[in-house]
């Protein structure tokens, strides 16, 4: 029979002590709430700021790199306050420029069109990197780093595209040729929808690029490369938005003195001369004129319009 051993009773433990902490209580109602009505009222404030600016700005690009230079005079001015109808006017024609490039070049709509939703698709599954978070899988890395590339490609890709052979054949100088008119016309809209569609692209891209769960250093190369074309491809919709509106814009068609002269368009106005483009059956003119003469306005119509009834 085993041996059997008894073990004492182990001594017991004095009650736990408990201790309640009671905190005061304090009821929060809405009005203890700091009011977000001056910081929405402030965002809302710089953003119309910012959006003025921008208008101001796409307008003032076009009209002094884009219309003055293509009309032939370069010293052609206008007024800040110019400016920014000149950029209103590019929103409102948007549009329409960029179906009348769609009729005119399919193929050409298509591809931008291609170009936008790739970026856009992308934005619907773009997760930015949580840091602490967990290990991302070699699949998604391997996703994210070919956005990143393909972003890159399509910066270079509008690069391209704003000193290609093409569009610069599509932006040309003002015909003297008034039979010449109407093509000329055609072109620039084509130029100015496809620059349109350019920017867009160019914006989804870099907000896609800021998405992607990348590395910071392929970031930084894609972001930088976004950002660049995208700038570039702005100023060139600039200008050739800017100079198919201000073509296609209604001016003040007039004439000189003694009215017996023929009826030109006022184009605009340097330092010291007034612009006027004057239009024959087969030849126009771009004239200076002293702005102490007098000038009758005899109705108004488009840089276009004038010179398509010059040769009718």
């Amino acid at each position: 029979m085993p041996n059997l051993t008894h073990n004492p009773p182990r001594p017991s433990r004095p009650p736990g002590k408990l201790l309640l902490v009671r905190q005061p209580v304090k009821s929060v109602r809405r009005g203890d709430h700091a009011d977000p009505m001056p910081l929405r009222l402030a965002l809302g404030v710089i953003v119309a700021l910012g959006v003025l600016l921008a208008v101001w700005l796409i307008g003032h690009v076009g009209f002094r790199l884009g219309f003055a230079p293509i009309v032939r005079v370069p010293e052609l001015t206008g007024e800040p306050g110019a400016d920014l109808a000149a950029g209103t006017r590019v929103l409102i024609e948007v549009p329409r420029v960029i179906f009348r490039a769609g009729l005119a070049e399919p193929f050409w709509l298509m591809l931008a069109f291609a170009m936008i939703a790739l970026p856009a698709a992308g934005l619907a599954a773009a997760r930015p990197r949580t840091p602490g978070g967990p290990r991302q899988e070699p699949a998604i890395a391997a996703i994210a780093a070919s956005g990143a590339i393909a972003a890159m490609l399509n910066g270079a890709a509008l690069i391209w595209w704003t000193g290609s052979a093409m569009r610069t054949g599509l932006i040309r100088m003002l015909p003297l040729d008034p039979a010449a008119a109407p093509a000329w016309y055609a072109d620039l809209q084509i130029a100015a929808g496809l620059d349109v569609l350019a920017v867009v692209a160019a914006a989804l891209w870099v907000v896609l690029v800021m998405r992607l769960p990348v590395a910071l250093w392929l970031r930084s190369i894609a972001a930088t490369t976004a950002f660049f074309s995208l700038v570039v491809v702005l100023v060139a919709m600039s200008i050739s938005t800017v100079t198919a509106t201000q073509t296609g814009a209604r001016r003040s068609l007039c004439q000189v003195d003694d009215l017996s002269g023929p009826r030109s368009v006022l184009l605009g106005s340097t330092p010291h001369h007034l612009v006027l483009l004057t239009a024959y059956d087969d030849d126009a003119l771009i004239q200076l004129r002293s702005q102490r003469e007098s000038l009758t306005v005899m109705g108004e119509e488009s840089i276009v319009g004038y010179l398509e009834q010059a040769v009718e």
